[in-house]
């Protein structure tokens, strides 16, 4: 049975351009993003909030040192 691989693994597929693995990182992701964008954004904001996140988590992925 292959496991659910280890966020360390998707971060390195995807700074190699597995958008898969991008994907998948985003869909773990994503509850906190929604999270974080609500309770730190006024309720006419959270949209650029939660693009703002989504674009550090892209960001974050390319500085990745894996």
């Amino acid at each position: 049975m292959v496991g659910k691989p280890k966020f360390h693994e998707l971060a390195v597929w995807a700074k190699g351009g597995d958008g898969e693995a991008l994907v998948q990182l985003y869909y773990r992701l994503a509850p906190a993003i929604k999270k974080y964008s609500r309770w730190s954004s006024r309720s006419n904001h959270q949209v650029d909030c939660y693009s703002d996140l989504v674009i550090w988590l892209l960001n974050a992925v390319h500085q990745y040192p894996g």
